[in-house]
């Protein structure tokens, strides 16, 4: 696997040729403005496929001051065009290393070619169902009094999946180390954090919006389809079938929740146990007002009971929407560990979620579009 990730790196660093990429001054150009710009440079430049069209993208680090620029250029019609643009600092930069036997991140004067001060690492490598390539980078933080540590980000199609700050600033053994490194598994299609620890090493896993950690007894529902048999149509009856795979812990019981804040009527057939539906006015508990209110939407409850690891499961119903076109669902699952109830997504999500009716956060699936 090390000899892999080593290649992988390797191929990563290779020289982008001209027409694969833009030149230093267009990115400079494009990210930067001119009352911004504090001696800027392209450090490293890389072509990816980064979405399911066949063209390249353009992957550009770009050092400017304190600062450096994680971005994405996509060639258009009109020129390069960047589609990603994410910046990290710190108070003061220069070259950089992890020293293992001290744990502690280090000045040093070999300064590694093609590495960034903040941008440690930059990985590629496909999810779950991808024919393209995912970005996982490894960033430089610093928060007093705990002093310089390292956690990892990725980014899927120019949206964030992980968020290492978020996820793991108060791990306890990013405290220790000061380093939250990581493996990209090939034939998992995953990452693991802490490789090198067997005490605190965790799988992040796809579940169709983030990468989560894989907690024992917590299942993730991930999304691997959205079937609609018919677009929907005002006031007709549209079938639809949201299949999933629970790619975390087997449970005992998982529940799925689907709101529909387009409003309209659900359907399920007879034999469809576990399916509770909450029509537009039914009480519904609200975890902020902390009592029963009338619900704002049409609402469905999925109890799933024994769902295994990498086991299906598709939720089925109908659609009466009562306008025609694309539709929003509202989707978050969760689960009773011991006393507690773990919901997905939640404050700590990495993707961008939205609050439903009773006060969750949940993912944003669109049917019909």
């Amino acid at each position: 696997m090390l000899k892999n990730q080593t290649i992988l790196l390797l191929f990563f660093l290779a020289a982008c040729s001209q027409r694969n990429a833009p030149s230093e001054k267009e990115v400079i150009e494009k990210l930067i403005p001119e009352n911004g710009r504090k001696n800027p440079s392209v450090v490293l430049t890389k072509s990816a496929n980064l979405d399911e069209t066949p063209d390249l993208e353009a992957i550009v680090l770009v050092r400017n001051g304190t600062e450096e620029i994680l971005s994405v250029f996509k060639k258009q019609s009109s020129g390069w065009e960047f589609t990603l643009k994410k910046s990290f600092s710190l108070l003061n930069i220069g070259p950089i290393e992890y020293d293992k036997e001290k744990k502690k991140w280090l000045p040093t004067g070999n300064q590694k070619e093609r590495e960034g001060y903040i941008i440690k690492r930059i990985l590629l490598g496909e999810l779950p169902g991808d024919s393209f390539n995912t970005i996982f980078i490894e960033v430089l933080s610093e928060e007093p009094p705990a002093g310089l540590f390292s956690v990892p980000y990725a980014f899927r199609k120019n949206k964030k999946i992980l968020d290492g700050l978020t996820t793991l600033k108060e791990h306890e053994n990013l405290k220790k180390t000061f380093r939250a490194d990581f493996l990209y598994d090939e034939k998992e299609k995953n990452i693991k954090i802490f490789p090198g620890d067997t005490s605190y090493a965790q799988e992040f896993v796809w579940n169709g919006w983030e990468l989560l950690p894989d907690i024992s007894g917590v299942p993730i529902s991930a999304l691997l389809e959205v079937e609609v048999k018919t677009l929907p149509e005002k006031n007709k009856e549209s079938e639809i079938i949201l299949n999933f795979k629970n790619r975390g812990a087997g449970a005992n019981v998982s529940y799925l929740s689907f709101g529909f804040p387009d409003g309209g009527i659900i359907k399920t057939s007879g034999d469809s146990p576990g399916y509770k539906i909450y029509s537009t006015g039914s009480p519904v508990y609200s975890i902020k007002e902390k009592k029963f209110s009338p619900a704002k939407y049409p609402l469905l409850e999925i109890t799933k009971e024994g769902w295994g690891r990498n086991y299906k499961f598709s939720a089925k119903f109908k659609l009466i929407p009562v306008k025609s076109g694309a539709q929003k669902i509202l989707f978050r699952t969760s689960a009773k560990i011991a006393r507690e109830i773990v919901s997905i997504p939640n404050d700590y999500s990495s993707a961008e979620t939205t609050g439903d009716q009773q006060g969750f956060q949940a993912y944003t699936i669109e049917i019909g579009k």
